[in-house]
């Protein structure tokens, strides 16, 4: 959070609704350490203001005219890198444009009021926190613009023996989307089943999914209840009402998906992944945490590390919001500190190291 003295986070509107603009003006203006200093309605002149104005937060809506807000959103992270926020249609064709975006790495995304579940009161929330976790990756990217090296991860080596791994668990939030591609990737060739929470709302994780199968050639799909994982096939928690957990029953991994309150503030949680694959497993799986803001999965991951799996977290400089490892490092959850292009290499050399593989 911002403490009032600091000077304000500058932010741009890029968005072709004149409504929108001044809607997201008047938000932005009334929450504390943020103040709008510049609206653009095409990508073109979104462009020009980053230029001239400077800005340290940018939203923006993907639906600009010729559909150039992901021309836009490329141009100026791989020229001028920023925080980004999506600002996007619910679900639908939208979608698609905004799993892309984040992919390429936008900061977060939130959804547009449409006047019925999606209300202007909740927008408010929403892009209020939203920008505090864009705010609070302002340094990532101002280590982008230096190009500053990214320190070697410290890897210390485990204190307990090693066992069959049957599963690997991953938790992401914040500048998860790529994140979480880059470790599937580099994991595919292990075929041992995966399990994913991404912090998403209902209609984009079966997308998600998809696009996951598509980059890593991984079976990947969004999860349903009684899905039984198999080598070489990953499944993505709905985003919804529900909680994703993990149960081994007569020697298969099935997937359960159950209502709940909000765990760690989300459903569905790390956390509560996580428990029940230290439930289930023990010492049989590798749980993984990366980029988040807030404490989802810190204490689930210390429950696997407790009964006996390995458990890495991201390392701070390649996260986009150090949040949820930094919690779960500040727990004793963590085994290995990783960057991120390292972490598909860092559990490929740990199962390797164990004898007698296991897939469910």
């Amino acid at each position: 959070m911002l403490s009032s003295s600091s000077a304000p986070v500058k932010v741009l509107v890029v968005d072709d609704s004149i409504l929108m603009q001044k809607l997201m003006t008047q938000i932005i203006d009334s929450a504390p350490g943020f103040k709008v200093i510049g609206v653009a309605g095409s990508a073109e002149e979104g462009w020009d203001a980053i230029q001239e104005l400077r800005p340290d937060v940018v939203t923006l809506d993907l639906e600009l005219p010729g559909r150039h807000g992901l021309k836009l959103l490329a141009r100026v992270l791989k020229q001028d890198p920023l925080p980004v926020l999506i600002v996007s249609a619910f679900g639908g064709p939208g979608a698609d444009n905004t799993i892309q975006a984040l992919e390429l790495g936008a900061i977060d995304f939130i959804e547009k009021p449409d006047g019925t579940t999606h209300t202007l009161e909740g927008f408010m929330k929403h892009l209020v926190a939203a920008l505090q976790r864009a705010s609070a990756s302002r340094r990532m990217f101002a280590a982008r613009r230096e190009d500053a090296p990214v320190r070697p991860a410290a890897m210390r080596e485990a204190s307990r023996a090693g066992g069959r791994t049957s599963l690997i668990a991953i938790g992401a939030s914040t500048g998860g989307v790529p994140a979480v591609q880059v470790v599937m990737r580099d994991l595919a060739h292990l075929r041992i089943p995966i399990v994913v929470v991404q912090h998403m709302p209902p209609g984009y994780t079966a997308k998600f999914a998809a696009r996951l199968a598509a980059a890593t050639g991984l079976d990947v799909r969004e999860a349903a209840e009684g899905d039984r994982l198999k080598p070489g096939m990953a499944v993505v928690a709905p985003g919804g009402p529900r909680h994703l957990e993990i149960e081994e029953r007569r020697g298969e991994l099935v997937c359960a998906l159950r209502e709940g309150p909000l765990v760690s503030g989300h459903s569905p949680s790390v956390d509560v992944m996580f428990h029940s694959v230290a439930r289930s497993l023990g010492s049989h799986a590798v749980g993984v945490l990366l980029t988040g803001m807030g404490r989802d999965g810190a204490e689930g991951l210390l429950a696997m590390r407790k009964a006996g799996a390995e458990t890495l977290i991201q390392s701070g400089e390649t996260c986009v919001v150090n949040g949820m490892p930094k919690a779960a490092f500040e727990i004793g959850a963590v085994d290995r500190v990783v960057a991120l292009d390292q972490i598909g290499a860092a559990v490929s050399h740990l199962i390797g190291e164990r004898p007698n593989l296991r897939t469910a």
